[in-house]
């Protein structure tokens, strides 16, 4: 989809406000888009990354959920509709989107990172270390942060 100029100029706008930390404004702006085109993939991208960092997220995981929709070969999208709905529902139903993107996108870290949090989370120690190995060897920067993040606690215990 070509998106029509007063779209992408009020993505600009958007994007420069929620820059400058004006998320009422970068709303404002987002909100004057045409219906036709607020379901687009960069609107959808901006429109998460907002309510992201609003916190809004119920609001957040029907962005992501529709971003995973249109490009589920972008893990980005599953991670960040995993995060809200983490937050938005709760571990297990964040963990199911996990899954579902892992499928996609075997070797991405981050996947199995998140996943061993939140296994760990849910008490599951074994499948944690075992996902939690699996992230490290992909990607050894996650071997520093299995030591301090707080989800991975009941790992170090």
């Amino acid at each position: 989809m070509t998106l029509s100029t007063h779209t992408r100029r009020q993505l600009s706008y958007a994007e420069g406000y929620l820059a400058l930390g004006m998320k009422a404004e970068a709303a404002k702006a987002l909100a004057e888009i045409e219906k036709v085109e607020q379901e687009a993939v960069p609107v959808l991208k901006l429109r998460l990354a907002l309510e992201m960092e609003r916190g809004k997220w119920m609001r957040a995981s029907v962005a992501g959920s529709k971003l995973a929709e249109l490009e589920p070969d972008v893990a980005e999208h599953w991670i960040q509709w995993a995060y809200a709905v983490r937050r938005y529902i709760g571990i297990d139903e964040a963990r199911a989107i996990l899954v579902r993107g892992l499928g996609l996108h075997p070797t991405v870290a981050v996947f199995h990172f998140n996943l061993a949090c939140y296994e760990a989370q849910l008490g599951h120690l074994d499948d944690a270390r075992l996902f939690l190995d699996t992230a490290c060897g992909l990607d050894p920067v996650f071997v520093e942060l299995a030591k301090t993040d707080a989800d991975l606690a009941p790992l170090r215990a």
